[in-house]
């Protein structure tokens, strides 16, 4: 796996870009001679599906806690009260 300093990188991006596309070629990238990075194709199907797996992770997790509010003002809701009045009570202070 070739070494490509950040100067370089900077200067040649879209040709190393293209040999990582094309030729599935690595890099470790450096600053300073230390390597700091590594640059290599992504499986765009793996990518997608993560993606995917956390906006549903991310909605289910959304449903429960909507769910959870909607169940503790249920629980909470003043007696016989309807939503306007309580809205003025509050707005009197």
């Amino acid at each position: 796996m070739p070494l490509i300093g950040v100067r370089e990188l900077r200067s040649r991006t879209s040709e190393v870009l293209k040999r990582v596309s094309e030729e599935k070629a690595e890099y470790v990238i450096t600053r300073q001679g230390t390597p700091i990075a590594l640059l290599l194709q992504v499986d765009t199907e793996a990518i997608e599906a993560k993606i995917i797996e956390a906006a549903k992770q991310t909605t289910s997790t959304s449903q429960d806690t909507y769910q959870q509010l909607a169940e503790r003002l249920r629980r909470d809701w003043p007696n016989g009260q309807d939503t306007q009045s309580l809205i003025d009570e509050i707005r009197r202070g």
